[in-house]
């Protein structure tokens, strides 16, 4: 009878807030999951199908001088932050600002994905494909700024900073590098 009363008297607020809360947690996790899913293959498709020498150019940038292309990213980012301060009202051309973002976004992410995986290869002492460096270097990445606060305000930031400055880094010519030092050869005669 006191279950029927129960029955009678409508749902517990504790429990249906319960139920909401847990909904909203299995909701966000399906998309924190399916958007890390989606991020990796559009960065492997990006390197390896539709931009694949660029992604090389700009991982060599960031390899080569990667102070210069944290830097460098700060002006990038402000670009993007006033064009669409401006933009704001015009609806295709806030759209078309943030599809421009997304495209500099990904190939900075896969430059900095594939120099996180070569490093870390190296570190092995172990040489990799292209594609199994950018691989780790995107779980090694999406791991790392996972971390609330070195993740967040660390690692995330200088990340993307970096791979975005690798952006406008990439278009400057390449450094010219020494002639290499050749050995003296000590031959008896």
């Amino acid at each position: 009878m006191e279950a029927m009363m129960a029955l009678a008297a409508g749902p517990n607020p504790e429990e249906l807030q319960k139920l909401f809360m847990g909904t909203g947690f299995l909701a966000s996790a399906f998309v924190v999951g399916a958007a890390g899913i989606v991020s990796l293959l559009g960065i492997l498709y990006m390197t390896m199908v539709v931009a694949p020498n660029a992604t090389q150019r700009l991982s060599g940038a960031l390899r080569e001088r990667n102070i210069l292309s944290f830097f460098a990213g700060i002006p990038v980012v402000g670009f993007f932050g006033i064009t669409g301060a401006i933009t704001h009202r015009s609806p295709a051309l806030s759209a078309l600002n943030g599809v421009a973002f997304g495209v500099v976004l990904i190939l900075a992410f896969a430059a900095a994905a594939e120099d996180i995986g070569r490093r870390l290869y190296w570190a092995c002492g172990k040489e990799g494909s292209r594609a199994s460096h950018l691989a780790s270097g995107w779980v090694v990445f999406a791991f790392g700024a996972c971390f609330p606060v070195i993740g967040w305000f660390v690692i995330l930031p200088w990340v993307s900073l970096s791979g975005m400055g690798s952006v406008l880094v990439g278009l400057l010519p390449a450094r010219k590098t020494a002639e290499p030092v050749k050995d003296i050869d000590f031959d008896e005669k």
